[in-house]
């Protein structure tokens, strides 16, 4: 059976340690398996001639989003079963299992977000132009905003398979520490869940692998790659 990474793979195995998944492949070369509630497929192959009779065997290409180990397999989605893009991403897992100190100042609150900020969201988010992923998120209570003086100064949430995402602070509210104060309250909040804190950040993004830094993050030593259909 494949040898999962605890950072590497964290995004493979904290939806298996949480019966997220529905494994489809799992030997020593690899591993293939259905996350719910994103419908990704998740994929781990070492084989890739194996890999091809599997793509039609489990009928793969009926997804339109898959979360990727190795850049063989990538390419071969790109080239040969054209699929439209994708990105590489670092993971950042939060190891510890202490909360994290820290302060919310008296002008600033952080709760759940209703969708009476859904279009806010949207116009202000500027990673996805996915509305109704967002009114998912918010219906699901998986997005928080943090209040300044009662208004809306930025947000964080959990992606449909697991991690920590959509933080976006607005430009007249950045360099206060509001995403940093908004990334420790959600690991908080999943720390009290017995959940692992972690997120995935996009190859060249340094402003978010900075910060993930200074939470005290573990960084992962390879990618994972997104590709998506749409």
């Amino acid at each position: 059976m494949m040898i999962l990474d605890s950072i590497d793979d964290i995004d493979f195995i904290e939806p298996l340690r949480l019966n997220m998944t529905d494994v489809f492949y799992r030997e020593d070369d690899g591993l293939i398996m259905l996350e719910r509630e994103s419908q990704s497929i998740m994929i781990s192959m070492t084989d890739i001639d194996k890999f091809k009779r599997l793509w039609s065997q489990c009928h793969l290409d009926q997804y339109q989003l898959y979360d990727i180990k190795q850049k063989e397999v990538v390419d071969l989605l790109i080239n040969e079963y054209h699929k439209k893009d994708y990105f590489a991403c670092y993971q950042a897992v939060y190891m510890a299992t202490q909360l994290i100190e820290f302060t919310i100042p008296d002008h600033v609150s952080i709760r759940l977000l209703t969708q009476n900020y859904l279009d806010d969201v949207y116009h202000i988010y500027h990673h996805m132009s996915d509305r109704d992923y967002i009114k998912d998120r918010i219906e699901k209570k998986a997005l928080w905003g943090l209040f300044h003086d009662g208004q809306l100064a930025g947000f964080i949430g959990m992606h449909r398979e697991g991690s920590m995402g959509i933080l976006e602070i607005k430009k007249e509210y950045q360099r206060r520490g509001y995403g940093s104060l908004l990334e420790s309250y959600l690991i908080n909040e999943l720390l009290k869940q017995k959940k692992v804190p972690y997120c995935q950040v996009v190859v060249g993004n340094e402003a978010s692998l900075a910060l993930q830094r200074k939470l005290n993050m573990t960084l992962s030593t390879t990618y994972s790659y997104w590709v998506f259909d749409e």
